[in-house]
């Protein structure tokens, strides 16, 4: 027999392959959860962020409306006019000039105006108008929330869906891990049994070639796996470098829904939007009322001005009694606007119910599918242990063994891919199933 010492140098590569493997990036070290990357996605979502801003400055807006409309309004006014004569006997200002004085008509000036007023508004019958605009504002801010959980789900879609991509490349890498180390175990064993002649040595070197081999599919996998963690990372605004491994989500998907609300509530906003809208344009309608009163100095003859302080009040009262029929136009339009809406929503309803018992069905499709596969899976635990013994006893040749443990490693991989793909189906189906 050949002898080994010429052509075998295991512990060159063995060495390599120990240092490749405890070399590897933190893959199976540190553990992140799919929970903590669907809170980074939305903390760093640019959308997000702005909506909570708008929904602030609505809330301001609010306090604004009841300062502007029925807060009390006090300020000081002052005016100074001055009409000049001239070729008046030397009276530049004056408020009986002659037939002679070149000037305004007296009776347009009256000399002048000389005033210094505090001033005093009171807006009243602003009850409503007040109330419907809060409401229109309210109903802006309904929008906006809908809008975030409507961000919030996609998120969940997206950042999941990617997540359990990941999840798929990470139990590929395991189950090469897992190849690798048993392909090791049997490489020695076969080492041994090959000194002894119960081996040849061509068996030997196949078995070594195919240890390389999965050694290469060991590391592109781990390469695949880190560039799709990055990538994630990516999509949920996360900084860290770090390859952290993931863990496996507990998925259950929701009880059917007869009529989904996260989707139709936009349009439910469009109406009630519409609604508010007609309120407010209404109000124009009401009586509108502003109580004032000044006090001051209000003259507009400067020898008699110190007898010319005083107090004044009044109400100003406005009606519309006809604007071109405009409140009827709009009545149409918003009539318009509601039934488009309405039309929208039940489009809607069909599609996302169709979408949700889609998914169902396939959910429960692939898990039956999973049951036979797991079934497979023990068989060949059964049948491995077997061929173990076999090895130890030399009654089987290599290329049986490696075809044994591709086919077991492909079916333990295909469980476990099987597994992921039912989690992301589930995913997909609680996104339309809100």
């Amino acid at each position: 027999m050949t002898s080994l010492k010429y052509h075998w140098k295991p512990k060159a590569y063995l060495k390599l392959l120990i240092l490749f493997l405890l070399g590897l990036p933190q893959i199976l070290i540190a553990q992140s959860t799919l929970q903590s990357f669907l809170d980074s996605a939305m903390i760093n979502n640019p959308e997000a962020n702005s909506i909570h801003s708008q929904i602030q400055s609505y809330q301001y807006d609010n306090q604004m409306i009841e300062a502007v409309l029925r807060s009390p309004k006090a300020y000081v006014s002052s005016e100074l006019l001055v009409a000049p004569y001239f070729n008046n006997d030397g009276k530049l200002v004056d408020t009986n000039p002659s037939d002679q004085a070149i000037g305004y008509d007296i009776g347009i000036t009256n000399g002048g105006l000389y005033s210094f007023l505090f001033n005093l508004e009171l807006p009243v019958l602003k009850g409503k108008q007040v109330t419907h605009l809060q409401e229109q504002n309210q109903v802006e801010i309904d929008k906006l929330k809908t809008r975030l959980s409507l961000i919030e789900n996609e998120l969940k879609r997206s950042i999941g869906g990617q997540y359990f991509d990941v999840l798929a490349l990470q139990a590929t890498v395991e189950s090469n891990k897992e190849n690798n180390s048993i392909l090791n175990e049997e490489f020695n064993l076969i080492k041994i049994l090959t000194t002894k002649g119960l081996y040849r040595f061509s068996e030997y070197r196949l078995l070594e070639l195919e240890l390389k081999s999965d050694s290469v599919d060991l590391k592109a996998s781990v390469t695949e796996l880190e560039l799709a963690v990055r990538q994630l990372k990516v999509a949920c605004g996360i900084r860290s470098r770090e390859i952290s491994k993931l863990e496996d989500p507990l998925m259950v998907a929701s009880e059917l829904l007869n009529k989904p609300t996260l989707f139709i509530q936009s349009f439910t906003n469009d109406s009630m939007t519409t609604i508010a809208q007609r309120k407010v344009f209404n109000d124009r309608y009401l009586p509108q009322m502003t109580v004032f009163a000044n006090s001051g100095l209000n003259s507009n003859s400067i020898p008699y001005i110190q007898k010319h302080f005083g107090i004044s009040a009044g109400v100003q009262f406005t009606y519309n009694l006809f604007d071109g029929r405009q409140r009827k136009i709009n009545e149409d339009l918003l009539m318009l606007q509601l039934n488009e809406a309405t039309v929208q929503k039940g489009l809607k309803v069909n599609e996302v119910k169709t979408q949700a018992d889609t998914y169902l069905k396939n959910i429960e499709k692939l898990k039956a599918e999973l049951q036979k596969e797991k079934q497979i899976q023990s068989e060949y635990k059964e049948l491995f242990t077997l061929y173990q013994d076999e090895v130890r006893r030399a009654q089987i040749s290599m290329i049986e063994l490696i075809a044994l443990l591709k086919k077991r490693s492909s079916i333990n991989l295909g469980v476990t891919l099987k597994e992921i793909s039912i989690n992301k189906l589930i995913n997909e189906y609680n996104y339309w199933n809100r």
